[in-house]
Order: structure tokens, then C-alpha cells, then sequence
């Protein structure tokens, strides 16, 4: 094998090569785009899920906030107010005489006494209602407060899940990164390789050429000299020229 044989096919090799990091590369690069889509994507969701969180636990608090409120309101009210069966009675009581007011005819006195306990018994009354209205209102607030909670648990625990699978995909996009980077550097340092080869292989090639040109030529000049010294032999002896003696010897003249 010539050495111009050797360097053709070392361009071959390096061609080849170069295909096969071109394919790597745009293998690489779909990869990474890839990645990278996905990662934005679960830090987005992330994002969402962490703002949703706030916005649930801000509720949250803001119910229980109201929920001890109410609670310090009931107990309160609970040192004043009568007991349930006592409120259930006031009420009962607070009924009868209302009623005893509007259809018996009575004395002012007594309609003066009548109206006084009227009084005491709706204060009694509505001291009542307001306790179970607040008990009633701490019951819903910490229920629907337990609730929010839940669903932030709920939420934090997929915003977890998210917060890990970007870490694995920063550290997969961070590899294939430093992959296409690598794949960058042989490619560039592959191709030096053919342009110092191809540079060889075109000198080795021009000097092939040029020594062909010249062992075609010197071949020629030999031809024309064996033709002209055949045609001076033939002349000398009277033999009969071809066209190419003659102008190989009218050449000579010129």
C-alpha cells in the first residue's frame, strides 16, 4: 500500500468518525433539550404546588386565628350565661310571659315586673344562642381548618416528590452537558486531524501527479527519439518512411 493509499484511508477513517460524534452530538443535544424541557416543567409544577401551599396554610392559620377567638368569646360568655337546660327554660319561661304580657290585661306594676324579667330572661337568652353559635362556628373553623391541613400535607409531600426529580434531572442535565462539551472537543479535534491528513494528502498526491507528468513525458521524449533515430536508419538504407518517422524527423528539423 502507497503512502497516499495509507492517507486516503486515513481520511476515510476520520470521515467515518466524524459521522459517527456528528450522531452523538445531535443525540446529545435532543437529550438535553429534553431534559431541559422537563425540567422546567416539573420546576413550574413545583412552583405552582409551593404557591398553592402558601396560599392554604395563610387560610389555614387565618381559621384557626378565628377559631381561638371565638373560643376565648365562648368562654366568656360561658361565666355569665346559664347552662343549656337553664337556657332551654329561660327561653321556655321567656315565651309564656311574652305571651301573658300581649293577652292578659295587667296592673302597671306588674306590668313593670313582668317587663323587668322579660329583660333578664332575654339577655339570658341571647347569651345562649350566642355561645352555641359560637360553639357551632369553632367546630367549623377548626374542621375546615384540619381540612386545608391535610391538603397542604397532601401538596407538600407532591412539591417533595417534584423538588427530587429536579435534582435528578439538574444532575442529568449537568452530565449531558459535560457529554455534549466532550463530544464538542473530539469533533473540533477530529477535524484537525483531517485537515493536517487531507493537507499530506493533497502534497503526496501533487508530487504523484507531477512525477506522472514527468515519466509521461520523459516516456514520450524516448518514444520520439527511438522514432527519429528508426526513421534515420531507414532513410540511410532507402527504406520507406510511415508519417510518423517523417514527422518525427521534419520535427527535429523545425
Amino acid at each position: 500500500m502507497t503512502n497516499l493509499d495509507t492517507l486516503a484511508d486515513e481520511r476515510q477513517r476520520i470521515k467515518t468518525d466524524e459521522k459517527k460524534l456528528l450522531g452523538a452530538l445531535a443525540e446529545a443535544r435532543s437529550k438535553l433539550d429534553k431534559t431541559r424541557t422537563e425540567l422546567q416543567e416539573s420546576r413550574k409544577t413545583r412552583d405552582e404546588l409551593n404557591e398553592t401551599v402558601r396560599a392554604l396554610k395563610k387560610t389555614r392559620d387565618n381559621l384557626r386565628d378565628k377559631a381561638r377567638q371565638n373560643i376565648t368569646k365562648f368562654k366568656t360568655l360561658q361565666k355569665t350565661a346559664p347552662k343549656l337546660l337553664q337556657s332551654v327554660t329561660a327561653e321556655h319561661e321567656l315565651q309564656q310571659l311574652e305571651w301573658q304580657v300581649q293577652s292578659a290585661p295587667l296592673g302597671k306594676e306588674e306590668e313593670k315586673r313582668l317587663m323587668m324579667k322579660i329583660r333578664a330572661l332575654e339577655i339570658q337568652v341571647t347569651a345562649s344562642k350566642k355561645i352555641l353559635r359560637l360553639r357551632d362556628e369553632v367546630a367549623k373553623d377548626n374542621e375546615e381548618a384540619d381540612a386545608l391541613h391535610a391538603k397542604v400535607q397532601e401538596l407538600a409531600e407532591e412539591s417533595q416528590k417534584h423538588h427530587e426529580e429536579i435534582v435528578i434531572l439538574s444532575e442529568r442535565f449537568e452530565a449531558l452537558k459535560i457529554k455534549q462539551e466532550d463530544v464538542r472537543k473530539s469533533l473540533n479535534q477530529l477535524r484537525g486531524e483531517y485537515k493536517d491528513t487531507d493537507e499530506k494528502y493533497q502534497v503526496v498526491r501533487k508530487s504523484i501527479d507531477l512525477a506522472d507528468k514527468m515519466n509521461q513525458r520523459q516516456k514520450e521524449e524516448t518514444h520520439k527519439q527511438n522514432l527519429k533515430e528508426a526513421a534515420k536508419k531507414k532513410l540511410s538504407q532507402g527504406e520507406k518512411l510511415s508519417l510518423h518517422e517523417l514527422g518525427a524527423l521534419y520535427e527535429e528539423e523545425e
